[in-house]
Order: C-alpha cells, then structure tokens, then sequence
C-alpha cells in the first residue's frame, strides 16, 4: 500500500518544535539509529555522519522511493535489513503509524535530553506547528506486504 507522508520544513534555520515525552532508550546513543516513540510520534536520532543526506533526502525538494516493510526499510539506494535498526520496536512503532494513521506528517524535532545540535527525524500523525513550520511537497511511501 502507498501512503502520502506531508512533509514539513521551518521556516528559519535550526528552529524545531520538541518531539515530546517519550521515555529514552537505555544505551541508545551507541547505536546507528536511535528509535523514539511518543504517543503520536516515531523518531529517529540518527548517526552524523549520515543525518545530513537522510534529512537532505527525506525533507529536501527529492521524492526518494521510501519503503517500510516489517524488519526492512528502504531509502533510494540503501537498504536497511539489520536487527539493530528494523528489529527495533521503534521501527515496528514506525510501520503502525504510516500503515494506521490517518494523515502521517515528516518534520525534524529536537527535545532538552539530548545534545544541542541533535535533530530528531520526526513521523507523527498529528502535525507540526503551522507558526514554526510550512509544508512542502508530499512524499508517497510503500508500506507493508
């Protein structure tokens, strides 16, 4: 099935709105993906040395063939099949939002616990705040099967 994810980018530089209460992973920060899960979001903290092409490809003006399968995702080229990342609950997490929601939004959050800099790679099925951020295109992502 496809879904439509409405994406989403602030207006100014840097500015991001919290990604919530969610309770942290316990030794998280070691891993290639750092999972959150909120009560109506999914994140992902994610390595440096590849955040900036996931956001660049997720939320820049690309439309990048996304599939999200159980225990596999799937971005452009990179395929991702390792217990570490979709043997996660939070990859679980992921594929009931986009495959139960009824409108799933892409934005990049922050939250106090972590260092500065860090952003949070957001999927939520509420969206963001409309004075922080503007939409931009959609992104149609395959999920399930």
């Amino acid at each position: 099935m496809d879904r439509e994810v409405r994406r989403y980018r602030a207006y100014f530089p840097r500015w991001c709105q919290s990604f919530g209460d969610h309770m942290p992973e316990p030794g998280g920060e070691g891993r290639a993906v750092e999972w959150l899960v909120g009560e109506h979001s999914v994140g992902a903290i994610v390595l440096p040395e590849i955040r900036v092409m996931l956001i660049r490809e997720l939320l820049g003006s690309r439309k990048p063939k996304v599939i999200v399968r159980e225990r596999s995702l799937s971005l452009g080229e990179l395929n991702f099949h390792d217990d570490e990342i979709c043997g996660h609950p939070g990859c679980a997490a992921l594929l009931e939002l986009l495959l139960n929601a009824e409108t799933v939004h892409m934005f990049l959050t922050y939250h106090l616990i972590y260092p500065p800099e860090t952003r949070i790679i957001t999927v939520s099925s509420k969206a963001p705040l409309s004075l922080i951020y503007k939409e931009t295109a959609p992104l149609r992502v395959s999920v399930g099967g």
